[in-house]
């Protein structure tokens, strides 16, 4: 039984020996996404730190 045409085709672009990682060989679309979802880990990151840095300083009363 043979690969259909599509399939055999991505797995010679995936396979590919070079210096790019795998999860950005599909292409512009791969960059775009990974490029939102560095930005919201970023944002979840520094949301986190605000976050710990409020509950762990109590607000001074006036």
């Amino acid at each position: 039984m043979a690969l259909p045409d599509g399939l055999s085709n991505k797995m010679k672009v995936f396979q590919a020996v070079n210096e790019m990682p795998v999860f950005l060989k599909g292409g512009p679309a791969d960059k775009i996404l990974f490029g939102i979802t560095a930005g919201l880990c970023g944002i979840g990151i520094v949301s986190f730190v605000h976050l710990v840095y409020t509950m762990g300083f109590a607000k001074k009363k006036a």
